[in-house]
């Protein structure tokens, strides 16, 4: 079976058309556009008219593109800024003009997508699950049942609350480290059974992977798997916050779109790691796009607990 997935996100809209069979995942297609979507709901409370517009145009693209590739099933679902803005429903609207119908999926949904994506993908079921989003940053591990949680700590969310000079001030640097500790503090200590490995999605995560590698072209054969270690990110981060928005736009492995919001979401990986006393992080290409596929058309959405069959294929 053909299937398309399309995750309309704070920061990018993503999509993949994959086959499914004997319950793997092929890909055939797998795309990322960023678009902004969310990049004034912290402040507002609401989409704005231009970054619906964008984000519509993006996603008519992705279903003309379903159509040529034949999909016989499509599914799209939005996190973070949609679930927070005022206005979502005029944005669900003008997608169900072009034919789409979207679900908004709350942040345990979004965590178990994530999940299972990354556990198909890198075909380990002992790990922990972050998903640096733009709105929010997922965390999820399996122990005799999922454990998933979500927190409004995302990289266009934290530079829009704390980032207000090029380059950033190191007393915004610090007020991030403290908001993110205070915001993740309590799960960690309730939490102690968390596994020590640590395996990481989302646009922050896999970027920090590229410009590590000082890749000119992004690479997935390159970028999954990669073990991104603390020091490398450190030294990453120090590097960007030495440098202006224009500067960083031309370093290697940073798409120029992301430049303003990596240092914000570099912070959060770094001080995660610093919080869960963990040496590196191991990237995955296969996120919660895969992990749809997984729970949409492969476990059929029947409501069914976790189990270890369900992981690490």
């Amino acid at each position: 079976m053909k299937c398309s997935v399309i995750d309309i996100g704070t920061n990018s809209i993503r999509h993949l058309i994959c086959d499914v069979e004997n319950d793997e995942i092929r890909q055939i297609k797998k795309d990322v556009k960023i678009t902004r979507l969310g990049e004034s709901v912290s402040r507002s409370g609401k989409l704005s008219n231009d970054a619906i517009a964008r984000s519509v145009s993006t996603i008519k693209e992705y279903l003309d593109d379903a159509e040529n590739y034949e999909t016989q099933r499509i599914y799209a679902f939005a996190t973070s800024a949609v679930r927070d803005a005022k206005n979502s429903s005029y944005f669900i609207d003008e997608l169900l003009n072009i034919g789409l119908d979207v679900d908004i999926i709350d942040g345990e949904t979004e965590s178990l997508y994530g999940y299972l994506g990354a556990s198909y993908g890198i075909k380990k079921n002992d790990v922990l699950v972050m998903d640096v989003g733009g709105g929010s940053t997922e965390f999820s591990y399996f122990k005799d049942e999922l454990i998933k949680r979500s927190f409004d700590i995302g990289a266009v969310r934290l530079t829009e609350k704390f980032i207000k000079s090029d380059p950033i001030l190191l007393e915004e640097y610090n007020n991030i480290r403290l908001y993110i500790t205070d915001m993740l503090t309590p799960f960690i200590s309730d939490n102690q059974n968390m596994p020590k490995e640590i395996v990481g999605i989302g646009g922050t995560i896999t970027t920090l992977a590229a410009m590590s590698q000082d890749l000119r072209i992004y690479s997935r054969e390159l970028i999954h798997g990669y073990v991104l270690k603390k020091g490398d990110i450190k030294r990453l981060l120090d590097l960007m916050m030495s440098l202006s928005f224009n500067e960083r736009k031309l370093l290697n492995g940073l798409q120029p779109e992301r430049a303003d919001i990596i240092v914000a979401g570099t912070i959060i990986v770094y001080t995660v790691l610093e919080l869960l006393n963990c040496t590196s992080i191991t990237v995955s290409e296969w996120d919660n796009l895969e992990g749809a596929v997984v729970e949409k058309f492969i476990r059929g959405n029947d409501g069914k607990k976790i189990t270890n069959s369900d992981v690490g294929k």
